[in-house]
């Protein structure tokens, strides 16, 4: 008797780690996948307000129907880094491309807006 309860108590220990290391990686990557639609939401802000910056007259500041001369301080929604992770702006004629690094080696986006008789087309890619 003494045999098959340690026999059983060693199952039991092995299926509990397995388990553990199980919900740990799990955990991790709900993180990572939490952390890259954070960074998402904040490079969507900071493309509305580079339409923004579009739109508006050069005589107020903004590209007059140009992303030419915009840079992160034109952006207001986000810094140039916050809890979510860091962003970068670059932008000329009717374009402009948000990058952004999350808080994690695997979140690094791109995304490039172009704006078209009006309408506004946004194209992701991962770094």
């Amino acid at each position: 008797m003494g045999q098959q309860q340690l026999l059983l108590t060693i199952l039991v220990t092995i299926i509990i780690g397995v388990a553990t290391i199980i919900a740990v990686d799990t955990l991790q990557q709900s993180r990572i996948e939490s952390n890259r639609s954070s960074v998402r939401q904040d490079m969507i802000m900071a493309i509305s307000d580079a339409r923004m910056y579009y739109e508006k007259p050069e005589v107020m500041g903004g590209g007059g129907k140009s992303f030419d001369g915009i840079s992160i301080d034109n952006i207001v929604s986000i810094a140039t880094s916050n809890a979510n992770g860091s962003y970068a702006i670059s932008g000329s004629g009717s374009s402009v491309t948000v990058e952004g690094t999350g808080n994690f080696d695997e979140v690094a986006l791109s995304a490039t807006a172009t704006v078209q008789s009006g309408d506004l087309t946004i194209s992701w890619s991962e770094l």
